[in-house]
């Protein structure tokens, strides 16, 4: 995604496979490079606050959520004011809403859950109009063409569905994919060859659970285990199961026209109430009496023509037809419910206040005197083997419940059973909501969730769950599973599927025997799946058009049809999704990861990564100079009491870019690590990136201007000979495709000058280099021109060379597709204005539409041609200026007074170090050959040892070795060595010590003691930063630690070199 000039992408991973975090990637990474300033999410509203929190958690990115009380309060339009916007779809598709979206400019648009922006072909007759698009679909198309990136998130890109799928993708570029109902076929196969091109597509891309490996190319997700806990209802059950069913089928009945869909949605949330427990089906009589006495009584007091005109508006209330039953929260469900009536007149309504009087108290006995079947299940559910971790607290179960009146009862049993136990609702704020995931992870055993933990929770850290309630649409199955079944899960999930399928005399429970059967099917299908089952439910049924929420709700009208539903389950064919998804081009998205490449790449990531200690020492050094006061805390963070109103100012541009920095910070820290512990949950991570650590940067720079172009010196322990540093800023530029200049690449480059000889040297050269605060001016080797010359003509030319390639191998194959569009479409529509005008000579009346066709056969070569032409801008690549930014004089141990290096060596002569370290080095390779069975080849020097400003990876030598085939499990030592005469003390430099630290484990120190006597030893430390710590000594002046040689000897292994 990040190399692309115009970003259009479908990501279409599976649920848990970190979409949200690849989004927030995209996201930091693109307001690094300055290429985008105002971002738009639209996703569902239960998600709204899920966005904002992993934002803000692991990006430091602060959005603001825009809905409906946000909106209409602010004097000033708030989706113009706020830079960074989150807002549900449902809301911001509303009419009066997305006028004003619309009008504003996004730089970058993310849409989650992409898949509920559908549109469909009504006919097939070829006209534009016959499209039905969905608002939803309307808001993404029109913002899509509005924003210069587009990024589309879904785990179901289709749903069995070719034409809706087939205008779907078009929302991620309509020239690319033709109209569905234009071109058919065409249309088909250009969609299937664009997604041919798999992992290389610049416009999408699709993984799936199975294909997913960590870094030592282990499967990523541990398996998923599903059983059906089938139970039977007691008689006093039943009987309110068949009177509740009856008042259902006689109150809400069956409508047609606009009245189905909420007729059709009030029958289904009494059904599901009835299913979950008797709390929640008493519970919703209660307040349904209540809400229908109140509407008698207002009735009757009402003369005739009122009460028809009030009876009229009740029935003229029509829900969002966009919306299903899952798209609503509790409280929408019960105000849906309470506002619904089929009574057109009063005594119609009479007659159901009796009924509900009599179903309330039938509820009130059987939830007082019968006992609990469901409860009943789930206490011996309980005492099943893969619940026996819950004892001693190594386990966390997770109930889900449709409602909150089955959560209440369902917890206060299990606290009755000796249970601890928290709850995640759709009533609890963000806060609540975070307090309760935490208390989960820390203390309660049992969370018990509505919903609401369905989507935006994640609980990776438990591994058992229970589906106390099972929802009618499919796949909530499997975004309920994925709150646990995700990435950072480590142990094998079991999921328990609660389900009522009879009484206890046999009498059948329809809507149980439905799911109980479709259960079944899916466990029978699951290797036919590859173990995809949950994954791809929704669009297995809808290939085998099996509508399961039809088929639940019919179910109970009519319960002589469940044979006929049984049957159709029994049919189910899951062939039918492979064929489809390549039918459709779908299966062809699919990413496969070249892991020895991967984890060769991942470990030099790895190694050169900015590590937190320079960010932190570089911040708070920074902070001083700029007069922010920041006070260290005794556990080892920082406290920032008040933040200067200068790094708060509108004028800074980082303010602009990244937002206004906090008043005040408590906690902060510039460890991620620290992130993970119990007491550093609160704290702020401060690094690049953060608006505090910018607004620094940025006064920091301002106030060091003058010192751009200077020179400093610097001391080369090394060295033989003085050489000079001199860095760079270098640039690529390019244009966008309205021919718009901007930048393509950014780099600080350093060129070593040594006699005469030039060379480019890693930035971070001067890590492992003393200053010196002798004057630098008389030792020479500070013109930086012939320096900048020579990177002119030639890095800098291979930078451009590289961004070239990377752009025209993009607008290439964007090229060949959007050419196969164009003249695919552009053919169709020759052939219309031809056929028109053949007619046109017998019937006149045709001029107009004729007309028309010769307007949209013209635009689409113009379309064409700019497109086109936009491609060719894309393609072009051009260096920049080379700005010079300072220079260091390296000079050598016996040119300054440097009392603290001298005698850090011990001998001053750099090419007697030199010599030792080298023999070292082959002694140590020897050594792991043929003592630790590392072969030769995958022992790697990466230093230079004449050169101390090289060693920039903090080590020598990096060795590599395969320990499990199966699991890929890999031994990597990133090793240190010292060559030192026997007794001598041995040195670090800050830059290997930091690096140690960072490292840890996979970080060793091999000491040779005498490498060049007859006799040489070999000492080995692994983590020297932890067990080595007591015994260092720092010389800050001199940047190195110094470890006494018996330190090293008391803690090391080894022997005979």
């Amino acid at each position: 995604m990040l190399p692309q000039p115009r970003l259009r992408f479908l990501l279409a991973d599976d649920p848990g496979a970190g979409k949200t975090i690849m989004a927030g990637l995209l996201i930091k990474e693109m307001k690094l490079r300055e290429a985008i300033e105002r971002v738009l999410i639209l996703c569902p509203a239960p998600l709204t606050i899920q966005w904002q929190d992993e934002l803000l958690r692991w990006f430091g990115e602060p959005f603001d959520i825009i809905f409906a009380a946000v909106d209409q309060q602010q004097l000033v339009n708030p989706w113009q004011r706020a830079s960074q916007v989150i807002a549900s779809l449902d809301y911001a598709k509303q009419n009066d809403v997305r006028e004003r979206v619309w009008q504003q400019r996004w730089d970058l648009l993310i849409v989650d859950e992409a898949h509920k922006c559908s549109a469909y072909t009504k006919s097939q007759s070829g006209r534009s109009d016959e499209v039905a698009e969905t608002k939803r679909y309307q808001l993404a198309k029109k913002l899509a063409a509005m924003s210069d990136h587009v990024l589309l998130l879904t785990a179901t890109p289709h749903h069995g569905d070719e034409d809706r799928f087939a205008h779907f993708v078009r929302l991620v570029d309509p020239d690319l994919f033709p109209e569905p109902h234009r071109l058919g076929t065409q249309a088909a196969e250009i969609r299937k060859q664009v997604f041919r091109l798999g992992p290389e597509s610049p416009w999408a891309l699709r993984r799936l659970k199975e294909d997913l490996r960590d870094i030592r190319g282990r499967r990523l997700f541990p398996d998923r285990h599903v059983s059906t806990v089938a139970f039977c209802l007691n008689s006093e059950e039943y009987g309110l199961y068949k009177a509740v069913t009856a008042y259902i089928n006689e109150f809400m009945p069956q409508q047609t026209g606009q009245r189905r869909t909420s007729a059709a949605l009030a029958r289904t949330v009494f059904q599901r109430r009835l299913a979950s427990s008797t709390s929640a089906i008493h519970e919703s009589l209660k307040r349904r009496l209540e809400k229908q006495r109140a509407l008698l009584e207002e009735l009757e007091g009402m003369t005739p023509a009122q009460r028809a005109r009030r009876l009229a508006a009740l029935q003229g209330r029509l829900p969002d037809v966009e919306q299903d039953e899952d798209d609503l929260d509790d409280a929408a469900r019960d105000q849906l419910v309470d506002d619904y009536t089929a009574a057109l007149e009063l005594d119609q309504l009479r007659t159901e206040v009796a009924a509900l009087r009599e179903l309330a108290e039938q509820g009130r006995r059987v939830r007082e005197q019968a006992g609990d079947s469901k409860l009943a299940a789930l206490k011996a559910c309980l005492s099943r083997s893969q619940f026996a971790e819950l004892k001693d607290g190594r386990g966390k179960l997770l109930i889900f419940t449709e409602h909150r009146d089955t959560l209440n009862a369902v917890r206060d049993h299990l606290v009755r059973w000796g249970y601890s136990t928290c709850e995640i609702h759709g009533g609890m704020n963000p806060h609540e909501r975070k307090r309760a995931q935490e208390e989960f992870r820390t203390s309660a055993q049992i969370c018990v969730a509505t919903e609401a933990a369905g989507e935006g929770i994640n609980l990776q850290f438990c591994h058992l769950m229970i589906n106390y309630d099972i929802p009618w649409n499919p796949t909530r199955l499997e975004q309920r599973l994925g709150r646990i079944h995700r990435i950072g899960q480590e142990r094998d999930c079991y999921a328990f599927n609660f389900v009522a399928t009879d009484s206890e005399d046999g009498q059948p429970i329809v809507e149980g025997r439905i799911l109980h059967r479709l259960l079944e099917k899916l466990d029978e299908m699951r290797d036919a799946l590859e173990g995809r089952v949950f994954d791809v439910v929704g669009e297995v049924l809808s290939l085998n058009d099996v509508n399961l929420t039809e088929m639940l709700r019919e179910g109970a009208y009519d319960p002589r049809r469940l044979a006929e539903y049984i049957d159709q389950i029994d049919q189910i064919d899951p062939a039918r999704l492979k064929q489809y998804e390549e039918a459709t081009g779908v299966a062809l998205a699919r990413a496969n990861v070249d892991f020895t490449g991967f984890q060769s790449r991942n470990l030099e990531v790895e190694e050169r990564r900015l590590m937190p200690r320079y960010v932190e020492a570089q911040f708070v050094a920074g902070a001083r100079e700029v007069g922010l006061r920041m006070e260290p805390r005794a556990d080892g963070l920082w406290r920032i009491e008040h933040v200067l109103a200068d790094l708060r100012s509108e004028r800074l541009q980082a303010v602009g870019r990244l937002g206004k920095a906090e008043s005040s910070y408590r906690k902060v820290t510039f460890h991620k690590d620290h992130l993970e512990q119990d007491a550093h949950l609160d704290a702020v991570l401060v690094g690049p990136g953060h608006p505090l650590y910018a607004a620094v940067d940025e006064r920091l720079n301002e106030r060091l201007a003058p010192c751009v172009g200077q020179v400093a010196l610097y001391v080369d322990p090394l060295a033989t000979a003085p050489y000079g540093l001199h860095f760079f800023e270098i640039s690529i530029r390019g244009k966008n495709t309205r021919g718009e200049d901007l930048p393509l690449f950014g780099e600080v480059v350093a060129v070593r000058e040594e006699a005469d000889q030039l060379e480019v040297v890693p930035s971070d050269v001067l890590l492992n280099l003393p200053p010196h605060p002798m004057p630098p001016e008389s030792m020479g080797l500070v013109d930086p021109q012939p320096s900048s010359d020579f990177l002119k003509s030639t890095y800098q030319l291979e930078c451009r060379a590289r961004c070239q390639q990377e752009r025209e191998h993009f607008a290439t194959v964007c090229r060949d597709y959007l050419t196969r569009s164009f003249n695919a479409r552009i053919a169709q529509a020759q052939e219309r204005v031809m056929d028109l005008m053949a007619r046109e000579r017998e019937s006149p009346e045709v001029a107009l539409a004729r007309q028309r066709a010769d307007h949209d056969y013209e635009d689409l070569r113009r379309t064409r041609a700019e497109r086109l032409a936009g491609l060719d801008r894309l393609a072009i690549a051009r260096t920049g200026p080379v700005r010079h930014l300072a220079t260091a004089a390296v000079v050598t141990t016996n040119m300054v007074e440097t009392g603290d290096i001298a005698s850090a060596f011990g001998d001053r002569d750099p090419e007697a170090i030199a010599s030792a370290e080298i023999a070292a080095e082959d002694l140590v390779i020897r050594h792991l050959v043929e003592r630790e069975n590392f072969r030769e080849e995958d022992c790697t020097r990466v230093g230079n040892v004449r050169f101390a400003g090289n060693t920039r990876e903090g080590f020598d030598i990096r060795a590599v070795k395969l320990l499990d085939e199966a699991t890929g499990q890999m031994d990597v030592r990133r090793i240190e060595v010292k060559g030192r005469k026997r007794g001598g003390n041995i040195v670090l430099t800050t830059n290997e010590w930091y690096k140690a630290q960072h490292l840890a484990d996979s970080y060793w120190l091999y000491v040779v003691w005498d490498p060049l006597g007859p006799t040489p030893e070999l000492a080995i430390v692994q983590n020297p930063a932890a067990r080595l710590d007591h015994a260092k000594r720092e010389i800050v002046a001199s940047r190195y630690f110094e470890i006494p040689a018996a330190a090293i000897t008391e803690v090391g292994t080894g022997g005979a070199a």
